[in-house]
């Protein structure tokens, strides 16, 4: 015997009609939001990426030499090797002071995560590439590029001419800090240079420092 048919001959089953009008709207909305969230995004990358090309590739601001360069920390170690970019940063360093352009060394940088001070390790790489101890003063606690600049106020009390030295698109925000917490002293940049960086990770670092402004912004007016 078969089983009844639990649907009964003739009988049609139907649901509410999806109303599209009250749901487009708000989807249309979403999606331009998005591009233009992304076109912003987009556009900032580039100007900071055309401003770092700039920064490295102009001349010296002023050839007379400084009375000191600040190199800002980066971390020690990166995949357990050591980090180029640090390197970089400190021997872009040496270099003007081996030229000349430094009178000396101002190493800023705190602790990593594996214990490794920054500010140390840049002193100790220093003095390898010919730099004498006694020419390099170092800042071992700043975590942020904010902490670097307030943190080596007061060890360039005797200084007027300061170098700033970092990645060329970090440079622009350190250097309205430098603004802000050196008063009276006149600031230059010199960026370091590549660290071999591929592509991918130097778009995440511009996303990074993109987001740095936007809090230094909001937080150090």
């Amino acid at each position: 015997m078969r089983p009844d048919n639990p649907l009964r001959p003739g009988l049609v089953l139907s649901w509410p009609a999806r109303n599209p009008t009250k749901a487009d709207p708000m989807k249309r909305r979403l999606i331009l939001s998005a591009i233009v969230f992304l076109a912003g995004w987009a556009a900032a990358l580039a100007q900071l990426h055309f401003w770092a090309l700039k920064t490295e590739s102009r001349p010296s601001e002023n050839p007379t030499p400084a009375d000191i360069a600040v190199v800002l920390g980066n971390s020690v170690n990166r995949k357990g090797a050591p980090n180029p970019c640090l390197r970089s940063r400190v021997e872009a360093g040496a270099a003007l002071y081996r030229q000349g352009l430094a009178g000396g060394l101002l190493m800023s940088g705190g602790t990593d995560g594996d214990g490794s001070n920054e500010a140390e390790a840049m002193r100790d790489m220093a003095v390898s590439m010919g730099v004498p101890a006694d020419k390099i003063r170092i800042e071992p606690r700043s975590e942020s590029t904010y902490e670097n600049i307030a943190f080596s106020a007061p060890l360039l009390h005797d200084a007027e001419q300061i170098i700033i030295v970092s990645d060329a698109f970090h440079l622009a925000r350190a250097e309205w800090l430098a603004k802000r917490h050196w008063p009276g002293k006149t600031v230059r940049l010199h960026a370091s240079g590549s660290c071999g960086d591929s592509t991918p990770n130097y778009l995440r670092k511009l996303s990074r420092e993109i987001l740095a402004w936007l809090k230094t912004a909001t937080l150090h007016r």
